[in-house]
């Protein structure tokens, strides 16, 4: 009788037991889900950044290109239109350039311009070329801003982007270490009645 109780006593757990036991398995399981949230978190951020730095590569070669073309530009804060020549025609084939005799070169009638304006408009910087359809460029921008410097031969361009971190608590110093750099010598000889490039 006494080896019968024994053994239907021993087949359990005890309460402190389970107690132990339970207090174990929540704290691995916080531990876990704590672990998971900081990955996603951080693939998040990573995926942010890789998104913000691409942006960045593309609007630098879009503006190097219209700033090297540029026979004029009218800069703005977060609005600034570049005049570059009439390469091609309506139909998109290229025009044949012709020297005007004193030692320049136009495209199509002479005068004639193409007109590419880059502006800033819910956090996207577009472009848009002619009145056309704007083309998306780069998403979370704060500031887009355009300096003429060096008496109209260098034009001086800041980028500042919103980090957009999932806490959505991005300091200062974070916003401000987002910000891209970029500095074009103008080629083109120019005369621009606005701030007087030439």
């Amino acid at each position: 009788m006494t080896l019968v109780l024994l053994r239907k006593h021993s087949g359990g757990f005890l309460l402190s037991e389970m107690m132990i036991s339970t207090i174990i398995f929540a704290a691995i399981s916080l531990g876990l889900l704590m672990g998971f949230t900081a990955l996603e978190r951080n693939y998040t951020a990573t995926s942010d950044f890789a998104l913000n730095h691409a942006d960045k590569m593309r609007i630098s070669d879009f503006l190097a290109l219209d700033l090297r073309r540029a026979l004029s530009l009218d800069a703005a804060q977060n609005d600034t239109t570049i005049y570059i020549p009439s390469y091609y025609d309506q139909s998109g084939q290229p025009q044949t350039p012709v020297l005007d005799g004193s030692g320049g070169v136009y495209y199509g009638a002479a005068g004639s311009s193409v007109s590419v304006h880059y502006y800033l408009s819910g956090g996207t910087i577009y472009r848009q070329q002619n009145g056309g359809t704007p083309v998306a460029l780069a998403i979370n921008v704060q500031d887009f801003i355009f300096n003429v410097i060096d008496s109209g031969k260098v034009v001086s361009t800041r980028i500042t982007f919103n980090p957009p971190f999932p806490s959505g608590r991005a300091s200062s110093d974070a916003t401000a270490g987002t910000a891209f750099y970029n500095t074009t010598l103008l080629r083109n000889t120019r005369t621009d009645n606005h701030i007087g490039v030439y």
